[in-house]
């Protein structure tokens, strides 16, 4: 049974570049629940409209609407905020660092400047089990899992 409002909408999704109009009026909805995909050929603007989404671009024209309430993020940490997160499927990785420290890339959980290594390795063990996963956290991700893609969990 679909619901009646659209958990997300793009309405009237313009974006223009210098030159280059790389999207036109684009319009629809998703619901919770469904699963969708965006396809198109390279240049469609798939990523332009991602990135719309994710606060990377303001829209030239159009909305975003999420749960019903009209949405613009000045940047990614404003749409993070809001809970609105891109993952990609090539994701780029640090060998270096450990596979927690890869999982919260960018959003390492610190205070004072200090990241907090037990609640990193918490959290991420977390993840990895709802994923199935038997991994350290802790391990440096050269020595664990460099084999791996996103479509593996």
């Amino acid at each position: 049974m679909q619901q009646s409002t659209p958990y997300l909408s793009f309405r009237g999704i313009g974006k223009t570049f210098p030159g280059v109009k790389a999207l036109t009026d684009i319009s629809f909805d998703c619901y919770a629940g469904q699963v969708h995909a965006l396809m198109g050929e390279n240049g469609a603007g798939k990523s332009t409209l991602l990135k719309i989404l994710s606060g990377n671009y303001a829209p030239t024209t159009g909305s975003v609407v999420i749960n019903g309430q009209e949405m613009s993020f000045s940047d990614t940490t404003a749409a993070l905020n809001a809970g609105v997160a891109i993952i990609y499927q090539e994701l780029h990785l640090v060998p270096e660092m450990t596979v927690a420290e890869n999982i919260y890339l960018g959003q390492l959980p610190h205070k004072g400047g200090i990241v907090n290594r037990s609640l990193l390795n918490y959290e991420a063990g977390l993840q990895l089990k709802h994923l199935g996963m038997d991994i350290d956290p802790d391990t440096p991700l050269k020595y664990q899992c460099l084999h791996w893609s996103v479509a593996d969990g």
